[in-house]
């Protein structure tokens, strides 16, 4: 699917640049408001900005949204389930996002929480990953750009299968060591787009209660859990309320620590770092918070 394989993952790099927005709250704006949200991070100089699939809003409506109001920001679903789309429907939105966008879309596909942890979920993304390969060669013209497609991935089997079938994989609660291992895993050349949860203070009391609320909505999953043990994590670090180690691990607060693990992803093998900042309760602490932020990490 791929023609020049090594440049498209090299497009892949230059379109998400090396820090990102990550942002749940596009899910519950308006489209009047999400453009502006945009605009806004695009102004502040972010290249990308992810947003997942987990409310009321489809995945490839709002990226439509996003990318019609915008001028040079790329728009990643981060993830679009699967579940929730057959692979023809991916293969057709995203065509027309990229031709719509002049290659700004980037298809995060992933099996979402209750794919994720059904019994044979590396067969599930590979039957769907082949399906979509297949349909994208049928009915691409000369003109139809190379798809950007990565996947969600925590284990080494998932990683390998993202880099094999897709341009790279996109990691969620990972820290360095995950990266590594991802890396690993991934090999030398696909994309790992690895996700950061930050909090924007200096107490840390305050930066560990919201990383605990924070994780208290992943540790039930099996596949997170599989993640967690794989990173030498025990069940008391989950089972119990998240500890403190597992928060510290997996949450970052205070200006130089942000530096520091965002280094220490690239270090270990990540090409982007998208930031999700934890706490805020409204837009305009968002838009504050990515202001912010883009003072830290730009």
């Amino acid at each position: 699917m791929y023609g020049e394989k090594l440049s498209d993952f090299a497009q892949l790099r230059q379109k998400l640049g090396q820090v990102g927005v990550w942002s749940f709250r596009f899910d519950d704006l308006t489209p009047s408001e999400a453009t502006i949200a945009a605009q806004e991070i695009e102004r502040l100089g972010y290249p990308s900005l992810w947003v997942p699939e987990v409310g009321p809003t489809e995945a490839l409506s709002l990226a439509s949204q996003l990318l019609e109001g915008t001028w040079s920001l790329t728009i990643a679903n981060g993830i679009a389930r699967m579940g929730d789309r057959s692979p023809g429907a991916a293969v057709a939105g995203h065509r027309y996002l990229q031709m719509k966008s002049g290659g700004r879309h980037v298809l995060g596909l992933g099996l979402g929480g209750a794919l994720s942890n059904k019994a044979e979920p590396l067969s599930i993304a590979t039957s769907y990953l082949k399906e979509f390969t297949n349909l994208w060669e049928e009915n691409k013209t000369d003109d139809t750009p190379s798809p950007l497609v990565c996947l969600a991935a925590y284990g080494p089997k998932m990683s390998a299968l993202a880099g094999s079938l897709t341009l790279g994989a996109h990691t969620y609660l990972a820290n360095p060591e995950h990266t590594k291992l991802t890396r690993s895993a991934i090999g030398p050349d696909p994309v790992i787009a690895a996700e950061m949860a930050v909090v924007l203070t200096q107490d840390s009391q305050v930066a560990i209660e919201i990383g605990r609320d924070h994780l208290r909505k992943y540790t039930g999953s099996k596949s997170n859990q599989r993640k967690f043990k794989m990173l030498g994590f025990e069940d008391k670090d989950f089972l119990d309320g998240p500890s403190d180690r597992l928060v510290s691990e997996l949450i970052t607060f205070g200006s130089d620590t942000i530096r520091d693990r965002l280094t220490a992803h690239r270090v270990n093998g990540a090409d982007h770092v998208c930031i999700q900042v934890l706490g805020t309760q409204t837009l305009q602490e968002d838009l504050e918070s990515w202001a912010v932020l883009s003072h830290l990490v730009l």
